[in-house]
Order: C-alpha cells, then sequence, then structure tokens
C-alpha cells in the first residue's frame, strides 16, 4: 500500500491528500519543481550578484577613494549586507556556530594545514612574481601609513574575511544550494563562486582549492568553526609574510 511521505501513513493510490495529516498527495510537475529551485536560490544570487557588482565597482573603478579610506568604506558596505542576509537566516545558522562536538584535533590539523598551504601560496606566487596580496582587495601595503599597520592589517585582512566570508559562502549560501543540489555539488560550487569573486584569474589557482577545502570544512562537520580558524590562520599567515618580507 502506498504510504504518505509526511507521516507514512497509509493512503490510497487515488488520493490527494493524506486523510492522517492533510499532506498533499500530488506529484508536483516540472514547472513546480523548477519554481521550488528559483525561489530557494533567489537570496543566493541576489547576495552573489550584489557583492560582484561592489566589490567589481571598487576594483576596477574609482568611485571608492584609494588606500585606507576605500578599504574601511567597502568593508562596511560588505559587513553590513553580510549581516542583513545573516539576520535573515539567523535561526537556520545559529546551530553552525555551536561549540558542542569541536574537536581539538581536527582544530590544530586545520591550522596546521592552513599555514602549510599560506607556505605553497607564497612560494608559487613568488615564483611567478605575483604578490599573494594582488589577489585580495586588501593589501598590507595600504595600512603601512596609519598608525597600527599590522594590527589593522590582521583586523581587515585575516579578522573580517574569516568571520563575514564563511558565514556567506559556508553559511547561507551553501544551506541554500545544498537545499537544491548534493553535498559534493554544494562544495564545488560554493567553493568556485567563492574563487571568482576575487575577481583574479591567476588567483583561481589558489583560491579554488581554498574554497574547496573550506567548503569540504563545512559539510563534513556542519560547523563553521574549522573553516574560519583555517580562513583566519591562512590570511594572517600571508600577512605575517608580507610584514617580514618573506618569499
Amino acid at each position: 500500500m502506498p504510504t504518505c511521505p509526511n507521516c507514512q501513513g497509509i493512503v490510497q493510490a487515488t488520493d490527494n491528500f493524506c486523510g492522517h495529516c492533510g499532506n498533499s498527495l500530488a506529484i508536483a510537475s516540472d514547472r513546480d519543481r523548477k519554481e521550488d529551485v528559483f525561489d530557494v536560490l533567489t537570496p543566493t544570487l541576489a547576495y552573489y550578484f550584489i557583492t560582484l557588482v561592489l566589490l567589481g565597482i571598487y576594483k576596477l573603478t574609482s568611485v571608492f577613494p584609494e588606500g585606507f579610506e576605500g578599504i574601511v568604506i567597502i568593508t562596511v558596505i560588505d559587513v553590513a549586507i553580510v549581516i542583513a542576509f545573516w539576520g535573515n537566516y539567523f535561526q537556520t545558522l545559529k546551530p553552525l556556530f555551536s561549540l558542542r562536538g569541536l574537536s581539538l584535533t581536527v582544530m590544530a590539523l586545520t591550522i596546521l594545514g592552513a599555514v602549510a598551504g599560506s607556505v605553497v601560496v607564497s612560494v608559487v606566487a613568488n615564483w611567478i612574481n605575483l604578490s599573494i596580496q594582488d589577489d585580495v582587495f586588501y593589501s598590507t601595503y595600504m595600512f603601512q601609513d596609519t598608525a597600527y599597520p599590522f594590527l589593522l592589517s590582521t583586523l581587515f585582512i585575516a579578522v573580517q574575511p574569516a568571520i563575514f566570508e564563511e558565514v556567506a559562502f559556508r553559511g547561507f549560501l551553501f544551506d541554500n544550494i545544498l537545499k537544491v543540489t548534493p553535498g559534493k555539488s554544494t562544495v564545488y560550487i560554493t567553493g568556485f563562486v567563492f574563487a571568482i569573486i576575487h575577481l583574479n584569474i591567476i588567483s583561481l589557482l589558489w583560491l579554488v582549492p581554498l574554497g574547496l577545502v573550506l567548503g569540504f570544512l563545512r559539510g563534513k562537520y556542519n560547523t563553521l568553526w574549522y573553516g574560519m580558524i583555517a580562513h583566519f590562520t591562512y590570511n594572517f599567515s600571508i600577512t605575517v609574510f608580507e610584514f617580514l618580507g618573506w618569499f
């Protein structure tokens, strides 16, 4: 006998609604499924489009001031956008910040892997004669004339992306895409869009793998903590290398 997919109660093949829970038994049409997918992905597409346009204007035009002032303005706007979407998905994202079940071993391996990755990327970037900071929007040289160059570099280059990029890409973007695609596909999609939004073709060589690793950590452990730790460690290590003049 057929059963209701919602409550598992026995129903008749000719029933349109379950007599136990009232759930609709009608099979969704292709058009309905497409509309459902579009509804689910609309917020994701909206966030990505808004952010891509904003960062494109910042990097490719002279609309924003150069140097530190421009960094402050673009960061405030970017953070405000993420917070707005974050608030809309607050209850969904809340479990991803739980400290329960976190493994010190996984955390330590994540940190070591991020440091190793930053070294490899710095060596590769140096080999092709490209500063690793060229692939991001916040470069350490922009903070040299401030009162606290290393502190501000750490806040803008390591802390802010580690929190807000992870909430965006491995938070509500990951969750929305996961509703319409398998887990592995979600990791690939979010990894690639994370890399592309940096608007630098050469940096795809390391940003795609980084995005895939961060997506893997999010999908496997169902938490944002490992990704935020890895993201912070990676960016912070590169910041330290820049100030020390290594690579």
